[in-house]
């Protein structure tokens, strides 16, 4: 159990990148994977556990993301990219986008259209804004990297999601290996 609690949170992104979307990473525990699969060795069932706690942890996150997701202005882009956000179930928080998805839009319908707008193609545009093109005019003003409600959500969530997933790590252990 001491093992787990020395685990520390970085402030610096892995590999030492700064920027979030080239790494698809936005909290690093230092020394986690190792620990996992030190724990996966001794008790087998573990994975299977832990994908379960995973899981769990990664859809707080995207519950408190459509929250932010609705508080912005304009908010109906935002809201229907996250329908498509998913929690995976996998050992570390992790969360997808069903990019393929259709994006339901009122004022031009997909059926209206030769090629058809997906989720994929409107998360960045909803996340970081736009207009600095004619295509990209339906946007909310272009904001750099800071982006409107999924990346300063997990910023905003980072202590919270590690500790979460710590204890469900702590969790798993007791109810795993001190069976």
């Amino acid at each position: 159990m001491a093992l787990v609690s020395a685990f520390r949170v970085s402030e610096r992104l892995p590999g030492g990148a700064r920027n979030e979307k080239a790494i698809g990473a936005a909290i690093s525990i230092e020394g986690l994977t190792d620990i996992l699969n030190d724990l996966q060795r001794i008790e087998p069932n573990f994975n299977k556990e832990m994908r379960k706690a995973g899981q769990a942890v990664a859809q707080l996150l995207v519950n408190e993301a459509v929250k932010e997701a609705a508080s912005i202005t304009r908010a109906r882009q935002a809201l229907e990219v996250m329908k498509g956000m998913r929690a995976q179930r996998d050992r570390l928080p992790t969360i997808k986008l069903a990019h393929n998805s259709g994006f339901v839009s009122k004022s031009r319908p997909n059926r209206n259209r030769k090629t058809k707008v997906t989720r994929g193609d409107v998360f960045f545009g909803a996340e970081f804004g736009g207009g600095a093109r004619k295509e990209t005019s339906q946007f909310l003003r272009h904001r750099g990297r800071s982006g409107y409600f999924f990346w300063p959500t997990v910023r905003k969530e980072k202590k919270n999601i590690a500790t979460e997933y710590l204890m469900a790590i702590r969790n798993v252990m007791k109810q795993e290996l001190f069976k």
